[in-house]
């Protein structure tokens, strides 16, 4: 098996897992980097042994990084939900990749963080702008498979809970990101480009609801929380205060219109159109399957 070595971070996960299966698919040799390689391995036990193999990477533990990045010409960066600091988390970590010989950065950063430059997400942009390396920045709407995870508990009960009052959404499927990953990875003249990767449609959540409704047969609603009735609602589960103060400016994004442009990026890239919200409210019963609610 030939062909540059790719590193890959955030898998498995909502874009990590589609993309290392569509690598393998293209015959690419992939390198799946996390803090746990020994679990990792079970994720992706049928990938061929060839193309696939597994290192350790901690962001903030600086003597995961040399082994880590050692002989990759690329690197897919994905900023763990935990990490807000990625000055001191992450910067020296990717310094070390490209020191390491990483030529070629990919990150999965978040739709208009070229004007939130508050978010980590922008922060990490512009520290790879500036390394020297080539960079492609993917900035994708909101997955739609968040509201079967980070919001899985209120949708069990048949609720969509989140404060993005009446704004529009173009939600996009994470695996068409994972997939438009790929083929930046493994195809020339994506190089110090970004893409906004988003769904054909923006919706409010109301509508969303309305879909689910629809598709599934069950009663799904949408309600509309205060920021602060949310911070504590999402505290009162164990989440991270940082992860949820970056959970809550992407909600307040779509609460002020900036998250209903709708691109052309993601079908240009992958050669067909994306998945609409139709198309994943056809999977819920299998994700949710044992979960009743009216």
């Amino acid at each position: 098996m030939s062909g540059p070595l790719i590193g890959v971070t955030g898998a498995p996960g909502n874009v990590g897992t589609p993309l290392v299966g569509e690598l393998l698919r293209r015959g690419a040799r992939v390198r799946v980097l996390a803090r746990h390689p020994e679990k990792v391995r079970q994720a992706f036990a049928d990938a061929p042994p060839s193309q696939i193999e597994f290192g350790t990477l901690e962001f903030g533990k600086r003597r995961t990084y040399l082994n880590a990045f050692d002989g990759l010409e690329k690197l897919f960066v994905l900023r763990p939900p935990a990490v807000s600091q990625v000055s001191k988390d992450m910067f020296p970590a990717l310094d070390v990749a490209l020191g390491a010989g990483v030529r070629h950065f990919v990150l999965l950063s978040l739709q208009g963080a070229d004007r939130l430059p508050f978010t980590p997400h922008a922060q990490l942009e512009k520290h790879l702008e500036g390394n020297g390396a080539a960079h492609t920045f993917l900035r994708p709407s909101f997955f739609m498979q968040n509201l079967t995870t980070t919001h899985l508990p209120e949708l069990k009960k048949g609720i969509i809970a989140v404060p993005a009052g009446n704004g529009r959404t173009s939600f996009v499927d994470a695996n068409d990101v994972g997939e438009a990953a790929a083929v930046v990875l493994t195809e020339g003249g994506h190089e110090n480009r970004a893409y906004e990767l988003t769904g054909p449609d923006a919706l409010t959540y109301r509508e969303v609801a309305e879909i689910f409704t629809r598709v599934t047969g069950h009663l799904y609603r949408s309600t509309d929380p205060s920021p602060l009735a949310f911070y504590r609602q999402m505290r009162a589960r164990g989440v991270d205060r940082s992860q949820i103060l970056v959970m809550e400016a992407i909600y307040a994004t779509a609460r002020l219109g900036l998250a209903k442009h709708v691109s052309d990026d993601l079908p240009a890239l992958l050669g067909r159109p994306a998945h609409s919200i139709e198309d994943f409210a056809r999977t819920l019963p299998a994700l949710l399957q044992g979960d009743h609610h009216a």
